[in-house]
C-alpha cells in the first residue's frame, strides 16, 4: 500500500482539491484508491455527504473505539473508497495525548489494513495545522504532497512546513520525503512566476514540474459532489491532475520508501 499525506500547515491551499482530484486521476489509470479524510472541517466529507454515507463510521472510531480501519471504508458511487471525519477528530489532542502512540497509531492502523489492502494507494487528507492528527498522517506516509497556492504568504507556510518535517525526521528515524505542487497558478500574473522562482530556490527539484492552475472546473466540480473527471474529463483543471499522476509515477520509482538520515 502506498500511502500519500497531501498537508500544508495554511488553509484555502488546495489541499482537499488536491486530494480529491489527484486520487481520481489515480482511479483512473485503474488503480485502486482510498481517501481518508483527516479534517475536522470534513470537507471531502461533505463533498459526498449527500450520497447517503453513515455518519456512524467515520475515523474517529478508529482511535476512539479502536475500530479497524476496514470497518469504516464507505463506497462511493464513483468507485473511489472513503473514510470520513467528522468534528469529534479535534478532540484527538486532548482525549489521547500528542504521544509517540498516539502519532504512530494510523502506521499501524494502515499496517492491518495493507494485510487485505495491499493494492490500494491511500489519499490522506489532512487538517491544515501542525498537530497530532496531520503528524500522524506524516509518520504513515510514504511521500508528504505539499500544495502551496501562488501567494507570498503560502512561502512561508511552506518554509514552516518544511521544518516541522525536518524536525519529526530524528523520531522517525528516516527522512520524511516531500514535493511541493503550485496550486492556483495563473501564468498571467507575475506573482505566479515570482512564487514559484522562490519555491525553487528554497526547496529545488522538490517542487514538482507541474502547476495545477485556476479553472472554472475545479471551482464548480466539489459544489456539484463530483471530482473533476466526473465534472468535464476534458477541462484544463483534469488535465493538470494527470499530469501531477504521471510526474508522481517517476516520483514514487525514484525515492525508496524509509531514506534513513544520514549520519
Amino acid at each position: 500500500m502506498l500511502k500519500i499525506a497531501i498537508f500544508n500547515h495554511k488553509a484555502d491551499v488546495g489541499s482537499t482539491t488536491t486530494t480529491l482530484n489527484l486520487a481520481a486521476a489515480w482511479q483512473r489509470q485503474r488503480r485502486q484508491v482510498l481517501l481518508l479524510d483527516m479534517d475536522p472541517q470534513a470537507r471531502l466529507t461533505e463533498t459526498y455527504k449527500h450520497i447517503g454515507l453513515d455518519m456512524q463510521k467515520h475515523l474517529f472510531r478508529f482511535y476512539q473505539s479502536a475500530t479497524p480501519l476496514a470497518d469504516l471504508i464507505q463506497p462511493l458511487r464513483n468507485g473511489l473508497q472513503l473514510i470520513p471525519a467528522n468534528k469529534e477528530l479535534m478532540n484527538l489532542d486532548s482525549q489521547f495525548g500528542r504521544g509517540p502512540a498516539t502519532l504512530k497509531r494510523l502506521s499501524e492502523g494502515l499496517a492491518q489494513l495493507n494485510k487485505t489492502h495491499a493494492e490500494y494507494t491511500a489519499f490522506m487528507d489532512c487538517f491544515s495545522g501542525i498537530g497530532v492528527i496531520s503528524l500522524s498522517a506524516v509518520f504513515a506516509s510514504d511521500l508528504v504532497l505539499v500544495p502551496v497556492s501562488t501567494d507570498y504568504l503560502s512561502i512561508h507556510s511552506a518554509v514552516k512546513v518544511e521544518k516541522a518535517l525536518n524536525a519529526l525526521e530524528p523520531v522517525l528515524k528516516r527522512r520524511v520525503q516531500r514535493r511541493y505542487v503550485l496550486t492556483r497558478a495563473d501564468k498571467r500574473k507575475e506573482m505566479t512566476a515570482e512564487v514559484e522562482q522562490e519555491m525553487r530556490r528554497l526547496f529545488g527539484q522538490e517542487v514538482l514540474v507541474t502547476r495545477i492552475s485556476e479553472h472554472a472546473a475545479l471551482a464548480e466540480c466539489g459544489r456539484m459532489g463530483q471530482h473533476v473527471f466526473e465534472y468535464d474529463a476534458n477541462s484544463p483543471g483534469a488535465r493538470d491532475y494527470l499530469a501531477l499522476y504521471f510526474e508522481l509515477q517517476d516520483v514514487i520509482k525514484q525515492l525508496p520508501r524509509a531514506t534513513p538520515l544520514a549520519a
